[in-house]
């Protein structure tokens, strides 16, 4: 047998295997909902800065673990930009915990402003480039990017009114996520979509389309070619 027989026979003989997995996006919208509303009611006043150790052991043992759990999982579904945005703002809730936790009350910090910041612009490009295909995803992403942005300024300036616009923000993203959340799971249940979500194109052949435009370009996936 010369080379290029055994390179079709061994082309022939390939087989890419699916695993279904249950979508991971619900348990990161309402963990995220979860802790932008806790954060709010800090920065809004309802929770007293005397609660800040515990309000940073809820982020970093309740927020943190379920959001990061939710990006490995959307990786393994294929969902770049849900699993690339639950990676970084999970691993902001543990840093924020982190930062909460060891500093004094009503302390600002810049090197956490630079931070926030710079966090608010790598969703603002996430959630521009979901736009297309995901636009509810997107919502919520750039809420986020507001509230980063804002989070940034407060860090930067202690300007009381940065922290308040930011606390806002954060019971808007809550509302988002909380729907989002609910409108994932009754289509999971329903195996259909009940809610409103936005999917347009290829997001939306993925739910409405037949088996074939589902995982027609499997192949070209990262984890499946031989590079990524």
């Amino acid at each position: 047998m010369n080379q290029e027989e055994r390179q079709v026979r061994i082309e022939g003989a390939t087989r890419i295997v699916l695993r279904p997995l249950a979508s991971p996006l619900p348990l990161g919208f309402f963990a995220f909902g979860m802790g932008s509303l806790l954060l709010s009611g800090f920065q809004l006043g309802v929770i007293p800065p005397s609660e800040a150790k515990i309000l940073a052991l809820l982020f970093g043992l309740f927020v943190f673990p379920l959001q990061a759990l939710a990006a490995v999982l959307s990786f393994l579904c294929r969902e770049p930009l849900g699993a690339t945005a639950l990676g970084m703002i999970s691993a902001s809730w543990l840093a924020g915990s982190a930062v909460i936790y060891t500093s004094p009350p009503a302390s600002t910090t810049i090197s956490f402003g630079i931070f926030y910041i710079m966090l608010s612009l790598m969703l603002l490009l996430l959630g521009i480039a979901g736009l297309q295909g995901k636009p509810l995803i997107s919502a919520i992403i750039l809420f986020a990017t507001v509230r980063y942005a804002f989070n940034g300024l407060y860090e930067l300036t202690a300007l009381p009114w940065t922290q308040t616009t930011s606390g806002v923000t954060g019971c808007a993203i809550c509302l988002f996520a909380l729907y989002g959340g609910l409108a994932l799971v009754l289509e999971d249940i329903m195996h259909r979509p009940v809610l409103p979500f936005g999917r347009r194109g290829e997001a939306l052949e993925a739910i409405e389309g037949d088996l074939g435009q589902q995982i027609g370009p499997i192949e070209k996936e990262a984890g499946v070619r031989k590079q990524l």
